[in-house]
């Protein structure tokens, strides 16, 4: 459990070989809690406006999530995982994983 989740998430897993929009109809895992944050605000001051992406980190535990899947939050807001950082060598706090987000603006 992410203390102090603000989201209830579903992570759709990519299919191998196929396009970059295939994804199945129902979810490969789902009522995962995270926490998700903002990153745009940091980017746009160091790069200025960049289109019509958002940059989001994810706090998970460890889950079976890769770059390419999709994420869908519980107000449906949909997200591409771009990267994935595994803590899970912690010796001081909980394993956890850091997911980078990338979704269009609303």
């Amino acid at each position: 459990m992410i203390f102090g989740s603000n989201a209830t998430v579903s992570v759709y897993r990519l299919a191998l070989g196929t396009s970059i929009d295939n994804y199945p109809a129902n979810a490969t895992l789902s009522g995962v809690e995270a926490y998700i944050e903002s990153k745009s605000s940091d980017l746009v001051q160091v790069l200025g406006d960049q289109g019509n992406i958002e940059v989001f980190d994810m706090f998970v535990d460890p889950i079976d999530i890769k770059s390419g899947d999709k994420v869908i939050d519980d107000s449906g807001r949909q997200y591409r995982v771009v990267g994935v950082e595994r803590h899970d060598k912690n010796k001081d706090v909980d394993d956890s994983y850091q997911v980078v987000l990338h979704s269009k603006k609303e």
